[in-house]
């Protein structure tokens, strides 16, 4: 099975940087991230890096937060077909705010394992 359920990369960060590093035993394709925030921020932007080799990451996507998301505290976003078995958030914008805290959740698998996840067959 190759489903990741509700991992939390970043846990109520209050800088940018990068998480630690999710390793997945096989290369998972499709990505979820749930994005949280506190402090009412002016700005966030969270990128979601991959690597074939855990040592050279690339961008696989990045979110910026429109005004209805910082209204809303909350975002959530996706990518799918580019399968890496080495996974971080990088929360690469944080501005303003009464100390302003940052959490990413993330869930990532692959096509045919979430339908039989929603089927209940594993």
């Amino acid at each position: 099975m190759s489903i990741t359920a509700g991992v939390t990369l970043l846990n109520a960060v209050t800088s940018t940087g990068a998480s630690d590093v999710l390793e997945h035993s096989v290369p998972v394709r499709n990505h979820t991230l749930q994005v949280t925030i506190t402090g009412a921020p002016s700005a966030v932007s969270v990128a979601l890096l991959g690597s074939l080799d855990n040592s050279t990451f690339v961008l696989i996507t990045t979110h910026a937060f429109d005004a209805g998301e910082l209204t809303a505290t909350k975002a959530m976003f996706f990518d799918v077909d580019k399968p890496m078995p080495y996974i971080k958030a990088d929360l690469t914008v944080l501005t303003a705010g009464t100390a302003p805290t940052v959490t990413v959740k993330y869930v990532g698998g692959n096509s045919s394992d979430q339908r039989k996840a929603r089927l209940g067959q594993f």
